[in-house]
């Protein structure tokens, strides 16, 4: 079994994001190969995107495609380059499960996992997040995901509870539920940037905010930076250009701009 860090994941995350003046975490999303051609690719990917990033997310798709070992020998080769990593599970099942997929997760190697606030806590979340959190590991509450459709359930409006006439947003929900929990991170899609200012103002300084969909699914930096955004998940924009070590820079120098 791996030891917990010393520090939590937050900390580990916010130290690599100010040494390297990023704030860019590389999305890994390779599935579509042999698994040893896939594990080079995204070898070569965080080589060449190395001192651009903070931390590097895998999809769980990838993970299934290259398989355990590799996935184990990737994640050490990454924290020997002094990263974090995320698994993107979007945890979402009864607490027996949530919580041996996270062990799983946490013995390969993994700092931190996705979990979605809709399975609720009792019987839901609350095992995972007492495990996690013995173990060093982060939690990422998705709070409003960034493709079209999510408007559809976290953009919906719903009863606040059972005996409410009153209705409220769901990702307003989900946001509270993320400081309630102490979640380490709230994933807010950077394709809408009114939803990252208002989950803003919910999370506050204390759960940050981590947004997907800049480039490619339209997101802009610059935007959802000034709305609230700390991280920026970025897949392939990056990880399909013909020079990802220089798109990764340019992002880099644009999630840090506010900051100079």
């Amino acid at each position: 079994m791996r030891k917990s860090s010393q520090k939590p994941f937050k900390n580990r995350i916010l130290q690599s994001s100010r040494s390297k003046k990023t704030r860019i975490v590389l999305a890994i999303d390779v599935n579509d190969g042999p698994p040893k051609e896939l594990s080079d690719r995204a070898t070569d990917l965080i080589e060449q995107t190395l001192q651009w990033i903070c931390a590097v997310k895998l999809g769980r798709q990838t993970i299934l495609c290259i398989g355990p070992e590799r996935t184990a020998e990737l994640l050490r080769k990454i924290h020997g380059s002094g990263l974090t990593t995320i698994i993107d599970d979007k945890l979402n099942d009864i607490d027996e499960t949530n919580a041996a997929i996270t062990r799983a997760y946490h013995n390969l190697g993994f700092d931190a996992i996705t979990v979605n606030p809709f399975t609720g806590w009792k019987g839901g979340l609350e095992a995972t997040f007492k495990l996690a959190h013995e173990r060093g590991m982060g939690l990422l509450a998705l709070v409003y995901m960034s493709h079209p459709g999510a408007s559809e359930g976290y953009g919906q409006k719903i009863l606040s509870n059972a005996r409410s006439k009153k209705t409220r947003l769901e990702f307003e929900i989900f946001a509270e539920r993320a400081v309630k929990w102490k979640a380490d991170g709230a994933v807010v899609g950077a394709t809408r940037p009114s939803i990252v200012l208002r989950a803003k103002e919910i999370l506050g300084t204390s759960v940050p905010i981590f947004s997907p969909g800049v480039g490619t699914q339209g997101g802009e930096i610059a935007r959802s930076l000034k709305a609230g955004t700390d991280y920026f998940i970025i897949g392939r924009s990056i990880t399909t250009a013909k020079n990802p070590g220089n798109v990764a820079e340019e992002f880099a120098k644009a999630s840090v701009d506010l900051d100079t």
